[in-house]
């Protein structure tokens, strides 16, 4: 573990947003013709949707902006802007960062946007402290993800019932041990890469009527036979192995976590996973996963605070933070309180 001055960094603050309309898992199966297995299996109880109006960079900028007040961070001192919102930002191009910048008055501070889907947040956690240990001057890193799940996915399939809304924001700093990323891991597995995706919209597929009309638009599995099979054989075990390789770049045993916080997909696959490594339900953020469900890459944050908000961690504790992306990306982060 990396103690040399300058190469640490903690986190100073982070900021939520979730829109005040609640919507029942329950009632999501229900009209997606689905059998309550499914929805008993995601664990939610409701998701959020955000109004008509309302961007992934509102909300973004939103969490923004309680992050920085939360941290007691002024504007004029972040260096870094890195959006990582998991679907679909506000515009194909430009970056949602800049917008995110210029909104929150942060003038000489680099933006741009890292895709990464649902490991976004712990991807550009990595990313920023690698920036800071490059001693060019970054000392101040936020991160800031805004995902409207309900604006372009449909409610008929099992991989995007229970995807709700919100925005979520993380200020790192340089030489802070709060929080300290200590050790990451990260595995793609490319022959994955477009089993869910957005057909149309693209360069390959242009923006129609016909694509339009077509429905090709909204996020989707494009073989659900593969989903289930081939590639629901190899997703835990893969989780399983990222999250061990992390621990060991730590010399962390499985025994030393405190706290395991898992991205709020599927109550199901997070239980399997804490059985696998022999972590008792009380030290994870299932009662996050069930009172709020999964809004993106900025989640697994979002329980990091409810955690901390109910007395729940203490100084020197050991958290593991992991998430999955499509593309297809698994994702780990060890962090020392």
């Amino acid at each position: 573990m990396d103690k040399e001055p300058g190469k640490t960094c903690g986190i100073a603050g982070m900021g939520f947003y979730l829109p005040e309309k609640e919507i029942s898992v329950w009632k999501l199966a229900e009209k997606a013709g689905l059998p309550e297995v499914v929805a008993e299996n995601a664990g939610a109880r409701t998701v959020r949707e955000a109004g008509d109006r309302e961007l992934p960079s509102d909300m973004a900028i939103t969490a923004a902006e309680r992050a920085l007040r939360r941290s007691g961070v002024a504007p004029s001192e972040v260096d870094l802007v890195i959006y990582c919102g998991a679907g679909l930002p506000d515009y194909i191009i430009p970056q949602t960062s800049g917008k995110i910048q210029h909104a929150l008055g942060i003038s000489h501070a680099f933006a741009f946007d890292l895709v990464q889907n649902c490991s976004g947040m712990i991807t550009a956690l990595q990313t920023a402290k690698g920036y800071m240990a490059l001693n060019e001057g970054i000392d101040t890193v936020l991160l800031a993800a805004g995902d409207k799940w309900s604006r372009f996915t449909r409610f008929h399939a099992a991989d995007s019932v229970f995807f709700g809304d919100g925005g979520g924001a993380v200020i790192l700093k340089k030489g802070l041990s709060d929080f300290e990323p200590i050790g990451f891991h990260f595995t793609t597995n490319g022959a994955f890469y477009d089993l869910w995706r957005i057909e149309a919209g693209g360069v390959k597929l242009p923006a129609t009527r016909d694509t339009v009309k077509s429905g090709l638009h909204y996020y989707d599995c494009m073989d659900r036979d593969r989903a289930h099979h081939e590639f629901r054989d190899i997703y835990i075990p893969v989780i399983l192995e990222t999250v061990k390789k992390a621990l060991a770049k730590c010399s962390i045993a499985t025994q030393e976590i405190a706290y395991f916080d898992m991205v709020n997909a599927n109550l199901r696959v997070t239980e399997i996973v804490l059985d696998a490594l022999k972590i008792p339900r009380e030290k994870s953020s299932i009662p996050y996963l069930k009172q709020f469900g999964h809004f993106g890459s900025h989640d697994i944050f979002f329980n990091l605070q409810c955690a901390l908000d109910e007395g729940r961690l203490k100084k020197g504790d050991i958290i593991v933070m992991q998430s999955t992306g499509v593309g297809f990306t698994w994702a780990a982060a060890v962090l020392r309180y």
